[in-house]
């Protein structure tokens, strides 16, 4: 983590800015807080203020049995002991500043992602920064587990209790179970309110909204819907689900935005569209044990088309890819998918193809996948890959016919360390044909050629193409 050892100029800048933040314009800056829901656990960690106004910190601890879970999970270094993060929540809007006070004198920070540029100060116990606007970040202290640090834009259009075709869940604890939600109708989480239990759908015109928390406990997918079309979920925390988190299976015109996604249990992916098409993940944060975003078509007739994911940032703690297409890619085909303007944090842990990547395509499957685009995508150090693009032999999770990949366009990636690039084909008739990179950067330097000792291509790869 960078430390930080600041000047007096630096100390003259940060008095200054101080000095004129709290003589002003943070007044007119509304922060919106909600108590803490009964039973949560508060921070031993840290403790926050934001323009001058408190800010609850929950802890947030895995409860799994780690006696129960295969070996396979329990035997990475970072999944055999409970995890744990500290979450801070709350709505704002105009420049904010940030003061976080910890239990012990800060020796070193990081404030992640790293491409928000942020200058922050420490001075003993206290770290110091400001914040433009509403953002998410993942804030590293010393040795304690990481704060994510929810800075939400003012809500919208927000429903009443009581209104038509609205289930409103306000502050307080809520055990409810399997929730079925219906057509045309809201589902609203308050900020202040925490709701264990799952959602099931398979309607039209859905919205799922507010600052509150849907917390599986561990017992089930979180969101499931199938063969449901216009559905909006936006602002809250999905945390906690078995297996994966969200799953979207043969649904259309469906957009998440402001979502935050916490997994810490055995196979628990962020966001997964399933045979999907006219899917958007947008300005999201995906803290998750296995992929935060993995696009799949398990079904032989299912096809993804038109995926957009933008302005993320993807932790993928354990055994994680930030983004992957597969390993399931049964179906005709998988096309049209766009990834741009996201940070991937982390990526680490082992896999069918020996580790994981910040992004990758597995085909492991008889799909054609075509016209994937990777645009402006920051990566930082803690990854196991840079990128992956794999034919296997159809056979990682069931036996299958080998597939395709033709058309993959990467365009201004910035990757921060030396990790290996793999191409791999299959056979002379499965083969990855016609990759293009454009303005990446490896480690500071520019990727000028395929012979850069980063790639990893075998035989069944045509035209690469590196400018």
């Amino acid at each position: 983590m960078k430390k930080y050892d600041p000047s007096w100029g630096k100390w003259l800048y940060i008095i200054l800015s101080w000095f004129l933040l709290f003589s002003g314009c943070s007044r007119d800056n509304k922060i919106e807080t909600w108590p803490a829901p009964p039973g949560l656990a508060t921070s031993d960690d840290f403790t926050l203020k934001v323009n001058g106004q408190p800010v609850w910190v929950e802890k947030l601890q895995s409860n799994m049995d780690l006696d129960s879970l295969p070996p396979w999970f329990t035997s990475v270094p970072y999944t055999n002991v409970a995890q744990q993060v500290n979450i801070a929540n709350f709505n704002s809007s105009g420049p904010l500043q940030i003061v976080i006070t910890c239990r012990d004198s800060v020796k070193s920070f990081a404030i992640h992602p790293y491409s928000r540029n942020i200058t922050a100060q420490s001075r003993g116990k206290q770290l110091l920064f400001e914040l433009p606007g509403p953002d998410k970040l993942y804030i590293e202290i010393n040795d304690y587990p990481a704060l994510c640090l929810f800075a939400n834009p003012p809500e919208n259009g927000t429903p009443k209790p009581g209104e038509a075709n609205v289930l409103y869940y306000g502050p307080g604890v809520h055990q409810a179970g399997i929730i079925t939600l219906q057509e045309n109708s809201i589902l609203y989480l308050h900020g202040g309110a925490i709701v264990y239990g799952a959602l099931r759908f398979a309607g039209n015109n859905i919205r799922i909204t507010g600052r509150g928390i849907l917390d599986g406990n561990y017992q089930h997918r979180l969101v499931l819907m199938e063969n449901a079309a216009n559905v909006h979920i936006d602002g809250v925390i999905l945390r906690n689900g078995r297996s994966w988190q969200n799953t979207l299976v043969n649904c259309k015109n469906v957009s998440y935005e402001n979502v935050k996604v916490i997994s810490f249990g055995n196979s628990g992916d962020g966001i997964n569209p399933v045979g999907s098409s006219n899917v958007t993940i947008d300005n999201c944060f995906l803290r998750c044990t296995d992929d935060c975003i993995a696009i799949k078509s398990p079904g032989t007739e299912q096809v993804v088309d038109s995926i957009r994911v933008t302005n993320n940032t993807m932790i993928g703690y354990a055994f994680s890819d930030g983004l992957t297409i597969g390993f399931e890619t049964n179906g005709p085909a998988i096309k049209n998918v766009l990834v741009n303007n996201c940070d991937i944090l982390m990526s680490r842990g082992g896999s069918m193809v020996d580790g994981h990547s910040a992004f990758s395509i597995i085909c492991d499957g008889p799909a054609h996948i075509s016209d994937i685009y990777f645009e402006n995508i920051r990566v930082e150090e803690t990854v196991e890959k840079l990128f992956e693009l794999n034919i296997t032999d159809g056979a990682k999770y069931e036996v299958n016919p080998q597939g395709y990949i033709n058309g993959v366009y990467l365009k201004n990636i910035t990757w921060n360390a030396a990790r290996p690039i793999i191409l791999s084909g299959y056979d002379a008739n499965h083969l990855v044909e016609n990759v293009f990179f454009e303005n990446c950067t490896i480690a500071g330097r520019p990727l000028q050629s395929v012979d850069d000792p980063v790639f990893q291509i075998n035989n069944f790869v045509r035209n690469v193409v590196v400018q």
